[in-house]
């Protein structure tokens, strides 16, 4: 079985255990992450096995997707990695170009940005607080956005004596 295979599989095995990291309650009215746990879009697929479902986003104007392997995105600080994400465009780049992503907590003014020299793809989108983000994500000539939700981590930080 191939790697990309023993991923999607594994991812889907974690959404069943896990559920899509999203409730039905948003953390407010503005709030519009949608995650969804079906079919990925035929686009998106590339490289997962057919009926693949693995929680994911669709951008707001459909030119990106971020899939996720794990139940839920977790709102992080640490040094070490804590959210896969896998960006898919809808269309395929003509070479390299980085993605930048300014991420905005609902309800406040601050922006994290972060920056994948390499473009959409695999790679680590943790965000420092819990609640609803707005990504403005832009690769290439394309645009997009979307609302992620973050979770507080189930686990409280060691203590340090």
């Amino acid at each position: 079985m191939g790697a990309r295979r023993v991923l999607a599989a594994a991812a889907f095995s974690l959404t069943a255990l896990f559920g899509t990291g999203c409730s039905s309650q948003a953390t407010s009215s503005e709030c519009h992450s949608t995650v969804e746990s079906g079919e990925l879009p035929a686009w998106a697929s590339t490289g997962f096995s057919h009926g693949a479902r693995v929680p994911h986003v669709i951008g707001s104007e459909g030119q990106i997707a971020a899939i996720y392997f794990a139940g839920s995105l977790v709102a992080s600080t640490s040094d070490e990695p804590v959210n896969k994400v896998l960006f898919v465009p809808r269309v395929a780049l003509n070479g390299p170009a980085p993605l930048s992503i300014d991420a905005r907590l609902n309800g406040t003014g601050d922006v994290v940005h972060r920056e994948r020299e390499d473009g959409p793809g695999p790679g680590v989108l943790d965000l420092p607080e819990p609640g609803c983000w707005r990504l403005s994500l832009k690769w290439g000539d394309q645009t997009d956005t979307m609302d992620l939700e973050y979770v507080a981590p189930s686990h409280p930080p060691a203590r340090r004596y």
